[in-house]
């Protein structure tokens, strides 16, 4: 038992640290091939990063307008094909297109990712302020960040699995005949998900080994005190 108090009071320090730096890795990654085209760090939802605009400022995606002959992020009317050309004949640059704006829809669904992914990232924040104070019921607090940053990023996940934004992309690319688009998450978003997964299960088990002894002292204690009135 003593070695198991040093493992919690030492786990949860590096696990929410490491589970708060993953937040400023890719969360997803769109890929063609091996090579990344496009990533959104955990970070960015949680400060409600305009996406578009991220997406918009990408190589990829500029290259895949052109194929395309169409501005793919809604520029009201607007068609390659029409856009003025500079000199050598090549199309302006898309930088001199204003995004329209946030429609109600895409703006509600920002603040509720923002809100999702802001959970987590506390979760982490917070289990590691307990880490270093001391608090009655300091492991049932560690289950309990811990569940709730693990259930969230588990739904965060599922969502983004079925988005239809990200899956009308891959369709696009196959449409183009590459085939190769591949949208997933990022190994920081899962690394994040372990990890507060392995700080439910240490303390949940520990939890467990201490109700079991305190169960066996007490039987130990009851066999005691029948000996001694039988004596």
């Amino acid at each position: 038992m003593r070695a198991l108090k040093i493992i919690s009071d030492l786990l949860p320090i590096p696990s929410y640290t490491v589970i708060l730096i993953c937040f400023f890795f890719p969360f997803i990654t769109i890929k063609c091939g091996t090579t990344e085209l496009v990533s959104v760090t955990g970070f960015d939802y949680v400060v409600g990063t305009d996406m578009k605009e991220k997406m918009k400022d990408n190589e990829f995606s500029k290259k895949l307008e052109k194929q395309l002959g169409k501005d793919l992020f809604g520029t009201a009317g607007t068609n390659l094909d029409s856009l003025d050309v500079d000199e050598d004949g090549n199309p302006i640059k898309a930088e001199s297109l204003p995004l329209p704006e946030e429609t109600p829809d895409e703006k509600s669904s920002r603040i509720v990712m923002m809100i999702m992914m802001g959970i987590p990232f506390f979760m982490a924040i917070a289990g590691l302020i307990l880490s270093f104070v001391k608090a009655r019921r300091k492991g049932l607090l560690h289950i309990i960040f811990s569940s709730i940053g693990f259930i969230v990023l588990l739904i965060f996940g599922i969502i983004i699995k079925s988005s239809d934004e990200l899956n009308a992309v891959s369709s696009m690319a196959d449409g183009m005949g590459g085939g190769m688009i591949s949208i997933g998450m990022g190994t920081a978003y899962y690394m994040a998900t372990i990890l507060f997964l392995l700080v439910i299960m240490f303390f949940g088990m520990l939890k467990y080994l201490k109700n079991l002894y305190k169960e066996e002292q007490a039987i130990r204690e009851e066999a005691l005190d029948e000996f001694l009135t039988k004596e």
